[in-house]
């Protein structure tokens, strides 16, 4: 996790269930950043939000007496916000693990990374910077995460699936061990993926069908 208070970029219901995380790990919240004026000067949970991204006096302590994780809701925003992070303030987003997730000897854990209470993330799984896999989700053995992707809640996949970057797994969905869901696809929620998508695709359905 991280030893330094932690500012958390967003105010929406997936920063309030990261905020929650931090707690439950006694780590110290400094706030909330947000660009939307109706929620600055407000609390979340008692939890200040300070301002906005624009404002120095925030902005400057991360990456020296604060840590940040990116809570935006929005994908492309949300990416945006990271890379902007490591590039003016050249460091990366902190992790968001709930203490009740299983982790085993994983092969690699990156940074930003947030995973749900009840998740299981098998031996030999690589997960990369920014990842998001959501409450109750299974990753089996040799599982490979890249960089910006999305598993949804109580999502299963399978021992040596590979997830290329950007991709959305919606809720529930199952993928078949040692498939590639290729760059930027989205898989819609309750699906079940049986055969490999290419880069760019959505699918739906049991078994999955290219919309």
């Amino acid at each position: 996790m991280t030893s330094l208070p932690v500012i958390i970029i967003g105010v929406n219901p997936f920063a309030i269930e990261v905020a929650h995380i931090f707690q439950i790990n006694n780590v110290v919240i400094y706030g909330f950043l947000d660009d939307d004026p109706k929620k600055q000067g407000t609390e979340i949970g008692e939890i200040p939000v300070l301002g906005n991204t624009e404002e120095n006096t925030y902005w400057d302590l991360i990456g020296k007496t604060c840590g940040v994780f990116v809570a935006l809701e929005n994908p492309i925003e949300r990416k945006k916000m990271i890379e902007t992070i490591e590039e003016d303030r050249k460091t990366k987003p902190v992790n968001a693990i709930h203490p009740n997730a299983l982790i085993a000897n994983v092969k690699s854990l990156s940074y930003g990374i947030y995973i749900g209470a009840g998740s299981i993330i098998s031996p030999e799984t690589k997960i990369a910077d920014n990842v998001i896999i959501g409450p109750g989700v299974t990753l089996e053995t040799g599982v490979i995460i890249e960089e910006f992707s999305q598993i949804g809640a109580g999502s299963t996949v399978g021992k040596g699936a590979k997830i290329d970057k950007n991709v959305f797994i919606g809720i529930g969905s199952t993928v078949v061990g040692s498939l590639t869901i290729g760059k930027g696809s989205t898989v819609g929620a309750g699906s079940v993926v049986i055969e490999n998508i290419p880069a760019g695709k959505r699918v739906f359905g049991n078994p999955a069908k290219i919309l």
